[in-house]
This record gives structure tokens, C-alpha cells and sequence, in this order.
């Protein structure tokens, strides 16, 4: 599966410590879903979930927290990502918007808004989400360039509890214990399970 194959050259890379192959690999699994973000707006904003961990089905999340196990939020303070360089995905949602965020940031370079501009970044994987101004922010990754801070959110806590991703058919499910739970988004759950075996290396991206 081409999954699976994924997976073996992200474990071969993370054995050998090779950080700047392991962004290369994580920024072309998370192509896919970038492309399908960028054009959400022209699906009537399709529901699809805008952070990495909502992806996660619900039942799983449930049983993590049963047993003391969440997400671990840091601050936007101390790390910045530059939209030429990083992995980071916008869902604009709405056709009017956007038709104005490619008219008139077109025109002009990307500027980063304090009052509007949020992302979340995910550690391990190093994946950034906007969380808000997604019209202007689809723009500034489009055109590469901008650079804004970041909000980091640890998925590590997960991953050593033993929440993961397996494949079944071609169809990706999420494993918590003895629950084993139809992932309904597979790009995803594809980076999700890239941030398992970057965990289990000790790596971060």
C-alpha cells in the first residue's frame, strides 16, 4: 500500500537521523491535502476537519482523556514559520473571500496581521494550521512568503500513551488499547501516522 511504503522510508529515514529528508517526505504526504484544503471554498467549504487532531475520531479523543491523555499546548511565543519554507495548510471556505485574498494580495507582498493571522504547529510532525485569517493565509502559501509566529501543539503525549494509525484494505484506522476506530480522512491520518514514527526515533520536526 502506498501508505505502508511511506511509512518504511520515513522509519529507514528516522533511523539514520535524516531531519531534512524526513520535512521533505512529511511536506510531499501532506501535498494532497493541501491541494484539497486550498480549494475548499469551491466545494461550498466541504466539512473537513481544520486541525490535525480533529481528524481523530471522536471515540478515540474520549478514551484518551478517560485515561489522563490530551494534547499539550504551548504558547505563540518563540517560533516563527516562513510560509517559502515550512509545511503549513490554510482551509479558505468561503468564494467571495476568496476571490478578494487572490485580488488584492496578489497585488502586493504577504503581511503578516497580528489580529488575524494564527497557526497552530504540530509537533512532531512539523505541519503548521491555520486557525484563522485561512483566505489570507492560503494566499501567503501560495505565493511562499510571509512569516508569522506559531502556536506549537505537542501530539507526543498521544503517541506515548499509544495512540496510533494502521492500515486495513487501504483504509486507515486509529488504535487506541482495544479501541480500533474507520478514520474518515486519510491525509490525515497519513501525517498522523508520520508523527508516530517520528516519536518513536525521538525525532521532532
Amino acid at each position: 500500500m502506498r501508505q505502508e511504503r511511506v511509512l518504511e522510508v520515513a522509519k529507514e529515514l528516522a533511523r539514520k537521523g535524516e531531519l531534512e529528508g524526513l520535512r521533505l517526505l512529511v511536506r510531499a504526504a501532506a501535498l494532497p491535502l493541501m491541494a484539497e484544503a486550498m480549494l475548499n471554498w469551491a466545494a461550498n467549504g466541504r466539512d473537513m476537519p481544520h486541525f490535525l487532531d480533529h481528524a481523530i475520531p471522536e471515540s478515540i479523543i474520549r478514551a484518551m482523556k478517560y485515561h489522563g491523555v490530551e494534547v499539550r499546548y504551548g504558547t505563540p511565543k518563540g517560533l516563527t514559520l516562513d510560509l517559502a519554507k515550512d509545511t503549513v495548510v490554510s482551509f479558505p471556505w468561503r468564494v467571495d473571500r476568496m476571490e478578494k485574498a487572490l485580488e488584492h494580495i496578489g497585488k502586493t507582498r504577504w503581511k503578516y496581521d497580528e489580529a488575524n493571522h494564527k497557526v497552530y504547529y504540530y509537533r512532531p510532525i512539523g505541519v503548521g494550521f491555520f486557525t484563522n485569517g485561512l483566505h489570507s493565509g492560503a494566499v501567503g502559501i501560495l505565493k511562499r512568503e510571509g512569516r508569522l509566529p506559531a502556536t506549537e501543539i505537542d501530539l507526543g503525549p498521544l503517541y506515548a500513551a499509544g495512540f496510533g494509525i494502521e492500515w486495513q484494505d487501504g483504509a486507515a484506522l486509529a488504535v487506541f488499547k482495544d479501541k480500533v476506530v474507520p478514520m474518515d480522512h486519510p491525509h490525515h491520518a497519513t501525517l498522523l501516522a508520520l508523527g508516530e514514527v517520528l516519536h518513536r526515533y525521538g525525532l521532532s520536526l
